[in-house]
């Protein structure tokens, strides 16, 4: 008789047994409420500043050089940059100094 006890108190709580009163009401306004949107966000200041005015930055456009020194003088230089020396450099230079 002492184990019938706990088995009916297990049933009639299995049976009887409801569920809190919070998780059963409904607020239908809150139901499928998404936020609002945030606003966009304001526009950046203009600053017509020296920054704005100036060219943006990067490399620098050359013209060719006109006079024959500037040119043999750039023809000397790529010449060396390549790795020509005596002779072969002297060569160059004087065939890609005339040409322009």
């Amino acid at each position: 008789m002492a184990h019938g006890i706990p088995l009916v108190l297990v049933v009639g709580c299995i049976l009887f047994a409801r569920p809190a009163d919070a998780q059963i009401k409904t607020f239908p306004e809150l139901q499928g409420r998404t936020p609002a949107p945030l606003p966009p966000p304001p526009q950046p200041p203009i600053i017509n500043g020296p920054g704005r005015q100036a060219p943006p930055p990067g490399v620098a456009k050359t013209t060719p050089p006109k006079a024959h020194g500037d040119r043999v003088t750039r023809c000397m230089h790529q010449g060396a940059v390549n790795g020509l020396h005596g002779g072969r450099l002297s060569s160059y230079v004087r065939r890609c100094g005339n040409s322009g």
